[in-house]
């Protein structure tokens, strides 16, 4: 009898032990120095006038490589002046600016003259907009 109850002992010993919750590890303590925040914010102005097409954007710096190879792909460089790390394309016609462009670290201005110029250079320049606002307003 008695090894019976020594036996339901152990038993039911065992059992309450499976039971038992698991040991929690504590997370890791973070430094202050290593908290990084993060924000983002960027906008997007656009104008359409009868006799001018404006963009003008700002943006965080992490866009400034892709906005920057993005015009620099679709203007000549013969209209390039560069100062420092200032862009500048820019489109004379008779002393009178048919379009500029100017990008630095973290916005773009462009400007197109619709009276200057052609319908398909205003066109290419809504196109380069739209193709801007999107990359810069969702990436």
């Amino acid at each position: 009898m008695k090894l019976i109850i020594v036996l339901i002992f152990m038993a039911i010993s065992f059992l309450a032990n499976c039971q038992s919750r698991p040991a929690v590890p504590n997370p890791p303590k973070v430094k202050k120095s290593e908290t990084k925040t993060t924000s983002s914010s960027s906008s997007v102005s656009v104008q359409n006038s009868d006799s001018s097409y404006s963009f003008k954007a700002s943006f965080d710096s992490d866009k400034n490589e892709k906005v920057k190879k993005i015009i620099t792909d679709h203007f000549d460089n013969q209209y390039l002046i560069s100062k420092g790390e200032v862009l500048m394309w820019k489109k004379m016609d008779s002393d009178e600016i048919v379009y500029s462009v100017t990008f630095k670290n973290g916005s773009l201005k462009m400007n197109v003259d619709k009276e200057l110029s052609s319908g398909n250079t205003v066109r290419e320049f809504e196109k380069l907009g739209s193709k801007l606002r999107e990359m810069i307003s969702n990436d």
